[in-house]
């Protein structure tokens, strides 16, 4: 039965692509908007999240600046999602990537140790990828609980952006350090809650992932943060920059000290751009602490 439904959402989401593809893209942009709003009032764990993440992260703001923040955050992501759907073409299309410091990423890599680069989930995400455009680029993804969906975006990943991707497991920092050698880009987001280093974000106590800079440290590999937002002409822009690593010769403390330094600078960038930036994951866990104990 359980294989039945997975068919039937898979048989969904391949109609409903083709539906979209009937549209121009500035169209399916502007629904990408409307997922975002229907998303926002109707998915209320989402909103909650979203609102209390945000009253936590920006105390002085009002409520109402919040909410705004808020609903365009899920307009942001709804978009970035669909985008995903046709990023081979986007990519290709002049004008729609605007990437800011290409220099940066060149002379990280023309070091030829690899490149280790940090990514956050804002903006149009996946279109980051400009910045490495025609270069062995490898990143972690999480399983998708359906495995029909799951092959179908895998897909789309190796062979129209030619990613190698690895299912995010508990070997997955084997397969990665079995490629170390190999001089590659390895494109990781590092800013969600994971487990790792307890660190400071917006003055709160939080988990972050320590892959990034670990590998950074341990191999001598250049780290960089890479982001990206979008335009209000639906292009974007991606961002690179070169995150100089502290080194006392002292690897687990080099490892917490980095780490901080990188989650500060992304705390710097989601405040210059708020309503980019993924507000309804649940960064500091607070939805389990307050919301579930109220039920």
């Amino acid at each position: 039965m359980k294989n039945l439904i997975y068919k039937l959402q898979y048989y969904t989401v391949l109609l409903a692509c083709k539906i979209l593809f009937l549209f121009s893209e500035e169209k399916r942009f502007k629904f990408g908007d409307f997922l975002g709003v229907i998303t926002y009032k109707f998915i209320k764990k989402r909103r909650l999240i979203a609102l209390t993440n945000l009253q936590m992260a920006f105390p002085e703001k009002e409520k109402s600046e919040l909410e705004k923040i808020a609903l365009e955050s899920f307009k942001v992501m709804m978009k970035a999602f669909l985008a995903t759907l046709w990023l081979k073409d986007y990519l290709k299309e002049p004008g729609k990537v605007k990437v800011i410091n290409q220099e940066v990423f060149l002379e990280a890599y023309n070091e030829k140790k690899g490149v280790i680069a940090a990514l956050m989930h804002m903006g149009n995400m996946e279109a980051t990828l400009k910045v490495a455009e025609g270069f062995p680029v490898v990143t972690v993804a999480k399983k998708q609980r359906n495995p029909y969906i799951n092959k179908f975006i895998d897909y789309g990943r190796k062979h129209d952006l030619n990613l190698t991707v690895f299912t995010k497991n508990k070997s997955t920092s084997k397969d990665l350090l079995e490629r170390i050698d190999n001089k590659e880009i390895y494109a990781l987001f590092s800013d969600h809650r994971d487990k790792g280093a307890i660190v400071d974000f917006f003055g709160m106590e939080a988990k972050a992932p320590t892959g990034a800079v670990s590998l950074a440290l341990r191999y001598d590999i250049p780290l960089l943060l890479g982001y990206n937002y979008f335009n209000p002409d639906n292009s974007c822009t991606a961002v690179v920059e070169k995150i100089d690593l502290i080194k006392t010769g002292n690897f687990k403390n080099d490892v917490l000290a980095n780490t901080q330094l990188l989650i500060n600078r992304m705390e710097e960038v989601i405040k210059e751009h708020p309503e980019q930036w993924m507000w309804f994951h649940d960064r500091w866990n607070l939805y389990r602490k307050f919301y579930r104990r109220k039920k």
